[in-house]
């Protein structure tokens, strides 16, 4: 079962704004362009996802306005990310608990072997074009780092299996 920190009811607007639905959004357009509609069934893409939503919450919170509710809320973004798009496809309770477990461990696989930094620069990118308000370039540059996300993610599966 996901943990309060993780609920996706404790997303704040502004956070959802400027950090989870720009990561989701991309990330749901990435899995759709491979065949997954609904995102929670495309392992690479939630992946990607949570890599999105770190990447972008440590920029975004790395304002000075940013308080300690802020940085406590960091450490449970992703998962509060992957937990809403496995309730959005309908998943049991006990199945989105399950599936977050095994994102959770496939993504300190990926951290361990720093398979996501090449991605950095454009999510870096992304987060100063979120920053200034360039929503539509800032899109297309984060569906640009999902993609290389992805593919990074694929070819380190290949080689290291």
């Amino acid at each position: 079962m996901p943990s309060q920190a993780s609920a996706p009811e404790n997303i704040d607007p502004q956070t959802y704004h400027a950090v989870v639905g720009p990561a989701l959004q991309a990330a749901a357009a990435v899995a759709a362009e491979r065949g997954d509609h609904t995102l929670a069934a495309d392992m690479p893409a939630m992946l990607a996802l949570i890599e999105l939503v770190n990447q972008l919450s440590l920029h975004y919170y790395d304002e000075p306005e940013a308080g300690e509710d802020a940085q406590d809320w960091l450490h449970g973004a992703p998962a509060a990310a992957c937990v809403m798009v496995m309730q959005e496809a309908k998943l049991e309770q006990a199945a989105i608990g399950q599936c977050l477990a095994a994102l959770e461990a496939a993504y300190a696989q990926l951290a361990e072997h720093d398979v996501t930094r090449p991605a950095h620069e454009l999510l870096y990118r992304g987060g100063l074009q979120l920053q200034a308000g360039e929503r539509k370039l800032a899109d297309t540059t984060l569906k640009q780092a999902t993609r290389m996300i992805v593919r990074e993610i694929e070819n380190w599966r290949q080689s290291s299996h």
